[in-house]
């Protein structure tokens, strides 16, 4: 009984020491540096973003892996379009800043849209962080798109 004990304590050892190691090489470093500074500074964003009226979304025809149309639309807060808006956009993967790219967009047009194609090389969920500019405003909204697989 005794050895049965022993030989499942150090399996048991073995997968806790197996699943740190494997955790210590995924991880790819800070989560983030100066977390209360940047708490403030998301708070003065929202008031910020609150205070402009504008809104942001991101509208493209059904996301997939590789090369993909996206779509922006920015209005103010009577819905109405942003027009000569300057737009960025910024794509990233939650799990690893690899694979970020930021991509200048045109101005906005009169209907307050601008389109840029854009390479969405893995499958799953992408962090899509669009910077505004006007009028020395710039303020970034972040949403998230989905790239699915196939055609």
């Amino acid at each position: 009984m005794k050895t049965l004990l022993m030989i499942v304590s150090l399996i048991g050892l073995a997968a806790v020491i197996g699943a740190i190691a494997v955790g210590r090489s995924a991880f790819d470093g800070t989560v983030t540096d100066k977390p209360f500074e940047r708490g403030l500074v998301w708070d003065d964003v929202q008031k910020e973003k609150a205070a402009s009226g504008w809104s942001v979304s991101i509208q493209g025809s059904s996301m997939r892996v590789g090369h993909n149309e996206i779509i922006i639309s920015v209005t103010d807060r009577e819905k109405k379009p942003l027009a000569a808006a300057g737009v960025s956009l910024t794509l990233s993967r939650p799990s690893s800043a690899f694979h970020d790219r930021t991509y200048a967009m045109p101005v906005s047009d009169d209907s307050g849209q601008s389109r840029a194609e854009v390479e969405l090389p893995l499958y799953g969920y992408w962090d899509a962080k669009v910077l505004i500019s006007k009028e020395g405003k710039n303020i970034s909204f972040d949403n998230k798109i989905f790239a699915a697989q196939g055609k």
